[in-house]
């Protein structure tokens, strides 16, 4: 029997991520299940996003100061604090987990990348590429837009550093990009749900949450890749969190696995059918 292959992807955008880790790789460990995690590089700018919201204050009073932490929210103001730089990080690589590049400066990435020529997007994945570098002693392989951004332009940029494949959109199945009917080289394994957190945003209790994504999950096409944030779901649903990968762990309908094996799972299916698309 064939399994569907699931990947955890894990988001690290802020300090406050990465403080957490401990927690997320526990109840990974407790599951022996593999993640693959992407961390931003560049300043942490997350007490800016405060801005964005209607009611700044009745969100502050709730799941923000849960999630950030008023300690953290406040030093990211007075402190040009560097996400990639926390020693937590490398507890993703002692555990065996996949670690990839998730763009740099995650704040002006999302809300300023569809200004951007290919020629500043392009200064901006190499200098996330040598922060991370420097940071870990390795190049990153794989690369997830922040915020899910993209343009032609970014799309573009991405052909000239060979990721093994990235993971900037929304779907169900991998595909490589087309511009101007011209097919791009780098492979997009995208996300198939909202994360635990955005469906909360939007009223859903923890109940449909679990129907939703067991729904995706036993609906699948060959994979499923969902994602979630250190500081969100481990932390504020961590039952939820434990009640999905008790699902997915538990069937035999399932495996888990990193997002680089998939790739290669998919470019090794690929080669082997010879297809005109995925």
């Amino acid at each position: 029997m064939t399994r569907n292959k699931v990947c955890i992807r894990i988001d690290i955008d802020t300090v406050r991520d990465t403080q957490v880790l401990p927690v997320v790789l526990e109840i990974l460990d407790s599951f022996d299940a593999s993640a693959t995690f992407f961390v931003t590089t560049g300043e942490d700018m997350t007490f800016k996003n405060y801005k964005n919201y209607i009611n700044p204050l009745k969100l502050l009073q709730k799941k923000a100061i849960q999630q950030h932490g008023v300690k953290q929210m406040l030093r990211g103001i007075l402190y040009k604090q560097q996400v990639q730089k926390s020693s937590n990080v490398q507890l993703i690589l002692e555990n065996n987990h996949e670690l990839g590049l998730h763009g740099y400066h995650h704040y002006n990435w999302m809300n300023t990348l569809q200004q951007k020529s290919q020629e500043e997007i392009t200064e901006w994945i190499n200098k996330g590429s040598e922060l991370f570098e420097d940071a870990y002693g390795f190049k990153p392989l794989s690369f997830a837009s922040p915020g899910f951004a993209t343009s032609p332009q970014f799309l573009e940029a991405l052909e000239d550093f060979n990721f093994d494949y990235s993971s900037d959109f929304r779907g169900k199945e991998a595909f490589y990009p087309c511009i101007n009917e011209r097919k791009l080289s780098t492979l997009q394994l995208p996300v198939a749900e909202k994360s635990f957190g955005e469906l909360e945003f939007e009223g859903i209790s923890n109940d449909a949450i679990y129907n939703i994504m067991k729904n995706g999950l036993d609906n699948a096409h060959n994979f499923f890749v969902f994602y979630m944030h250190p500081s969100y779901e481990p932390i504020l649903k961590r039952d939820l969190l434990v009640r999905v990968l008790e699902y997915i762990t538990t069937s035999d309908k399932f495996e888990t696995t990193t997002m680089h094996q998939l790739a290669k799972h998919i470019k090794r299916k690929v080669l082997d059918e010879n297809p005109a698309n995925i």
